[in-house]
């Protein structure tokens, strides 16, 4: 196989391993890590879960809540970074993206539609995330705290629903290996990925 082929069937590996993490809640990729830029100017980094990852679109999904930080931080940045690391693997994948929030369009709507009740929960939240509160808290309304809402009780929860949506423009692949470790570039120009060997 030649280099260039290879260092394609790479990335496409990479982005089915992706979409596979997307379906597949125990695979480790199914809660990577999100990097947004504080406002402060500072890295904030968080654990979400993935819920889109689309190679024909270089884009990568997670929901949030419209109140939490990251809505702002993102609002005044749009520079992000994934982190994706599968130990059975010994597979790295860091992604630099630019994010877009959906809040009361066709795409946050599609999405609602689609969470499932339990997920939906976690929206009908009485308190924005990172409040301070005097004890520990669940962030959840009494009546919800050993059940999923139903279907009318989960409504509510829209109004603060948001969707991040990331369109990839770098990847770096680093395949870690006792006899050598394998590192590659893949940046995004005009719809096509261009990929380089570099050093690990």
């Amino acid at each position: 196989m030649t280099e260039p082929l290879q260092l394609q069937q790479n990335l496409a590996n990479g982005w089915a391993e992706l979409a596979r993490a997307v379906v597949d809640r125990k695979h480790v990729w199914h809660t990577p890590t999100l990097v947004s830029i504080g406002l402060d100017g500072a890295p904030v980094a968080r654990t979400v879960v993935m819920r889109c990852a689309s190679e024909e679109f270089a884009e990568i999904r997670c929901h949030t809540d419209r109140r939490s930080p990251k809505i702002a931080e993102i609002a005044r940045d749009d520079r992000v970074s994934w982190h994706f690391y599968a130990p059975e693997l010994k597979l790295q994948l860091r992604l630099r993206a630019r994010a877009t929030v959906h809040l009361d369009d066709g795409v946050a709507d599609d999405a609602w539609a689609k969470a499932s009740l339990s997920s939906r929960r976690c929206y009908l939240a009485p308190s924005a995330p990172s409040t301070v509160c005097a004890a520990p808290s669940p962030n959840l309304p009494e009546h919800l705290l050993k059940r999923v809402p139903t279907l009318e009780e989960s409504l509510p929860g829209r109004a603060n629903f948001a969707v991040v949506s990331t369109k990839v423009e770098e990847v770096d692949w680093l395949w870690l290996a006792s006899e050598g470790h394998q590192r590659a570039r893949f940046t995004r120009s005009e719809g096509r990925w261009i990929g380089a060997w570099i050093e690990a």
